[in-house]
C-alpha cells in the first residue's frame, strides 16, 4: 500500500514546500515540472523560490506537448547524468500524470502541487485512460497505475482561481464514486473480485462530502476549493489503499473513456473527464436502480452539466459510448455486464434520465 506521507491543503499550503523537499529529496537535484503559461508562472513564483538554494533545480515546461511526448522527452533528458532526487509536479491533471509516470519509470518520489481540483489524480497513482493507451503504444508495456505522490501540497487560494468548470469536474468525478462502489460490490459478489471495505468507505465518504456541501461549493471561493480538494484527496487515498482504481472508477468511467475514444475517432472535442463521469454516473445509477436523481440534483447545485447538450457532445455519441462502454475494460465487471447495452437500451437509458 502506497499512500502520501504528507498532505497539506488550505491557504498558503506552499509555504512549507522547502521543508517537504528537504525531507524527501534523495539528493540535491530537484526537477520541477509545469504545463502552460499559468502553471509555469505559479511554479516560478510560488514554488521554486521557496526551495532552499542548496538544491539544483531543473525546470521543465510541457507547454503544448502531449502527455506522451512530454514523458518521452523528459525521460530521455532525466536518464542522462546524475539522477534527480525528487520530482515536483505543478499543474492540473495533465502535468501530474506526466510527473507520476516519470516517477514510476525513473523510480523516484514526487510531490503533487495541484493548481486545479478537476479530478482525483491529485493524490492517487492512477493515470488518464488515453495516456495509458498512448504509453502502451510508445513504450510497449502496460502501465495501469503509476505512483502515488510522497506528498500533496494543495494551496486552495491558487486552486480557487482556476476556472469554475474545474471544480464542477472534480464534483462530477467524486459523485461517480457512488456508482463505482456499487459496481465493485457487484464484481465481488458475482465474480469473486477482491473487495476492501476500508477503501470503499473512504471513497463513499468523499462522494458524500460533495452532496452535503453542494451549496457551499456553488458559492465559489477558497472554501469551495478546500471542500473539493479534501474530498479528492480522500478518493485518491482510497485507490492507493485498494491498489487499484476500483473504488473510484466503475461503469461511469467506462462511459467517459468511451467518449474519449470516440472523440479521437470522429474528431469532436471531449468534455472534461469529471463532467463526463458525472453524466455517466446519472445513467449508471439508473441501471443500478439507485438514487440517480440525487446525483443529478447535486450536479445541478454545483453548476455541472446534466445533459448532452450542456456537455457539448452530440446525442449520437452519448448513445455510441453507452453501447461500447463494456468493451473498454472487459476484465472490469460492472452493471453493464459482459454483453453491454443494445442501441435501443442505451437510447432509452439516456432519455429516461434526461441526458438526451
Amino acid at each position: 500500500m502506497e499512500i502520501p506521507r504528507r498532505v497539506v491543503f488550505g491557504p498558503q499550503a506552499l509555504r512549507i514546500i522547502g521543508d517537504v523537499v528537504e525531507d524527501f529529496s534523495q539528493n540535491r537535484n530537484v526537477v520541477v515540472i509545469s504545463g502552460g503559461v499559468n502553471t509555469s508562472r505559479i511554479a516560478a513564483e510560488k514554488v521554486i523560490p521557496r526551495i532552499p538554494g542548496k538544491f539544483n533545480i531543473k525546470f521543465l515546461k510541457m507547454k503544448a506537448l502531449s502527455g506522451v511526448e512530454a514523458i518521452k522527452n523528459f525521460y530521455e533528458l532525466l536518464s542522462k547524468g546524475e539522477k534527480p532526487g525528487l520530482l515536483v509536479g505543478v499543474g492540473g491533471g495533465r502535468v501530474l500524470d506526466v510527473t507520476k509516470t516519470l516517477a514510476f519509470l525513473l523510480d523516484l518520489e514526487y510531490i503533487s502541487v495541484p493548481t486545479s481540483a478537476a479530478n482525483d489524480g491529485i493524490a492517487s497513482p492512477s493515470l488518464s485512460y488515453l495516456l495509458k493507451m498512448d504509453l502502451r503504444k510508445e513504450f510497449g508495456e502496460k502501465i495501469s497505475m503509476a505512483k502515488a505522490p510522497i506528498a500533496v501540497l494543495a494551496d486552495t487560494e491558487i486552486i480557487s482561481q482556476a476556472p469554475s468548470v474545474t471544480l464542477q469536474s472534480g464534483c462530477g468525478d467524486l459523485l461517480s464514486k457512488f456508482v463505482a462502489i456499487r459496481d465493485w460490490e457487484l464484481a465481488h459478489k458475482l465474480k469473486g473480485e477482491n473487495y476492501s471495505e476500508y477503501a470503499a468507505s473512504m471513497a463513499l465518504m468523499s462522494a458524500e462530502i460533495i452532496v452535503k456541501r453542494a451549496d457551499a461549493i456553488r458559492a465559489g471561493g477558497e472554501e469551495s476549493a478546500r471542500i473539493v480538494v479534501k474530498a479528492l484527496i480522500g478518493s485518491g487515498v482510497a485507490m492507493s489503499i485498494a491498489g487499484s482504481s476500483r473504488p473510484a472508477s466503475g461503469s461511469e468511467h467506462l462511459f467517459s473513456h468511451a467518449l474519449d475514444l470516440l472523440s479521437r475517432r470522429y474528431g469532436f472535442k471531449p468534455a472534461p473527464h469529471g463532467l463526463q463521469c458525472g453524466i455517466g454516473a446519472i445513467m449508471m445509477m439508473w441501471l443500478h436502480g439507485g438514487d440517480w436523481e440525487m446525483i443529478k440534483d447535486t450536479l445541478v447545485k454545483v453548476g455541472a452539466p446534466v445533459t448532452a447538450r450542456d456537455l457539448g457532445i452530440k446525442k449520437e455519441f452519448i448513445i455510441k459510448a453507452l453501447v461500447i462502454a463494456h468493451k473498454i475494460r472487459p476484465e472490469r465487471y460492472t452493471i453493464l455486464g459482459e454483453s453491454g447495452l443494445t442501441r435501443e437500451a442505451a437510447e432509452r437509458l439516456a432519455r429516461e434520465t434526461g441526458v438526451i
